[in-house]
C-alpha cells in the first residue's frame, strides 16, 4: 500500500491521521454505544423500569447531534481520509429510530386514584 494513501498526506506533506482517528472512532464509540443502548433498553424492559429508557433517548440524541456534526465537518472540509457518509447516516437514523422507540416504550402507566 502506498506510504501517502497510509497516512492521508496532504498537499504540504503533514499527515492527517488525526482526521482519520476523530472519524473512525466516531464510527466505533457509536456503534458500541448502539450495542449497549439496545442491551440495557431491552434490560430495563425486561425488569419492568421503563422510565430509565428516558436517559437513553436523550443520550441518543446527543449522539445523533454529535454525528450529524461529524458528518457536516467531514463533507465540508476536505480531510482526504475514505468516508463512508451512508454509513454515518445509517447510524445517525438507527439513534433517532431508537429515540422513537424508547420514548414510546419509556412511558409510565398513570397510577390512578381512587
Amino acid at each position: 500500500m502506498n506510504e501517502n494513501k497510509l497516512w492521508f498526506n496532504n498537499k504540504r506533506g503533514e499527515k492527517k491521521w488525526f482526521a482519520f482517528i476523530i472519524y473512525w472512532g466516531s464510527i466505533l464509540i457509536n456503534i458500541a454505544w448502539l450495542v449497549l443502548s439496545v442491551a440495557f433498553s431491552i434490560y430495563y424492559l425486561a425488569k419492568k423500569e421503563n422510565g430509565n429508557l428516558w436517559a437513553f433517548a436523550f443520550f441518543n440524541v446527543l449522539v445523533a447531534v454529535y454525528l450529524g456534526i461529524i458528518l457536516l465537518v467531514y463533507k465540508t472540509w476536505d480531510f482526504n481520509i475514505t468516508m463512508y457518509s451512508s454509513l454515518i447516516q445509517t447510524m445517525i437514523f438507527a439513534n433517532l429510530g431508537l429515540t422513537v422507540l424508547q420514548a414510546i416504550l419509556g412511558r409510565q402507566p398513570k397510577v390512578k386514584t381512587a
